[in-house]
């Protein structure tokens, strides 16, 4: 279950995925809706929600550090305090679920939103507990072709290799930035994600993948 996913991220570096905790995109990004005015915001505000987010994270695992040590669960309650609230995690979900969230009834639509939300939490509360101190890069922002949207990207340093591409896409909805999706190394999680659950889809259905997530996330643990 779910094998090209950890394997695709562990290509790309598993120990980086401590600082890819905000989430190729050109054939996916137009299905995110970033309406609303965002006349009082700019793309450098986008950059500031990421480094910001992610510096307060960090802080807030060193001063956590041992409480984390006792109880794992608390590193996934400060992934949830720091990092859920600019996360469009409907808009990333549709991108995952593509045309099986369409066809999705509403209550499996809120069930997947539930589980999926579990499993990123405790994914990347089980790797930030491996920080140590690594100094992100922010490369200069880029103008976009698209209105509204934005990609920060970052470097993230390697001890005896080339440092690591991670960029964060995010969409701006009435003057506030949202995350939907993080590459590593030039690979989408959207992308990867998307591929792991279409086929979990056609072999159990979307009750099936629901279900999967569930007990993925129960076996991760923290």
């Amino acid at each position: 279950m779910f094998n090209s996913s950890p394997n695709t991220l562990g290509r790309c570096h598993r120990s980086v995925l401590a600082v890819v905790l905000m989430a190729a995109m050109s054939t996916l990004a137009p299905t995110v809706q970033a309406a609303g005015s965002c006349d009082a915001t700019t793309r450098e505000d986008a950059l500031k929600v990421v480094s910001e987010t992610t510096t307060a994270l960090f802080a807030a695992v060193d001063a956590n550090a041992a409480a984390i040590s006792e109880d794992p669960a608390r590193a996934r309650a400060l992934v949830d305090e720091h990092i859920s609230p600019h996360v469009d995690l409907k808009g990333f979900s549709k991108l995952v679920l593509g045309k099986h969230w369409r066809r999705a009834t509403t209550e499996q639509q809120d069930a997947f939103l539930t589980q999926f939300h579990n499993l990123v939490l405790r994914t990347y509360a089980t790797a930030v507990t491996s920080y140590t101190g690594i100094q992100i890069e922010y490369l200069p922002m880029r103008e976009e072709s698209r209105e509204n949207f934005a990609t920060v990207r970052t470097l993230i340093p390697r001890s005896g290799g080339e440092s690591v591409k991670v960029n964060y896409r995010l969409h701006c909805r009435n003057n506030v930035w949202k995350l939907f999706d993080v590459s590593i190394a030039g690979v989408s999680m959207v992308t990867t994600y998307r591929t792991a659950f279409s086929a979990e889809v056609k072999k159990s259905g979307l009750d099936g993948l629901i279900k999967a997530l569930q007990e993925k996330s129960r076996k991760i643990g923290a």
